[in-house]
């Protein structure tokens, strides 16, 4: 199970706190906030290669998508 929570006047406040019952041992570790992700990080899966798109694909994007003639 993973929690995560905000400080408060010195105070750890869980976002759930229902999850834990009274008398849970928990560990703390901070998680950098600060650490800002790249466009690339968080969309990197998503890339495809595009030699086996065809060369057109811009000019006839409605032949493709669609099924309509070429122009």
């Amino acid at each position: 199970m993973k929690l995560e929570g905000v400080v408060h006047n010195g105070v750890i406040v869980p976002d759930d706190s229902q999850v834990l019952s009274e008398g849970t041992r928990v560990r703390i570790e901070p998680v950098n906030a600060s650490k800002k992700s790249t466009f690339g990080e968080l969309f990197g899966d998503l890339v495809v290669d595009c030699a086996d798109l065809p060369t057109d694909l811009a000019a006839q994007h409605d032949h493709y998508r669609l099924g309509t003639p070429k122009r």
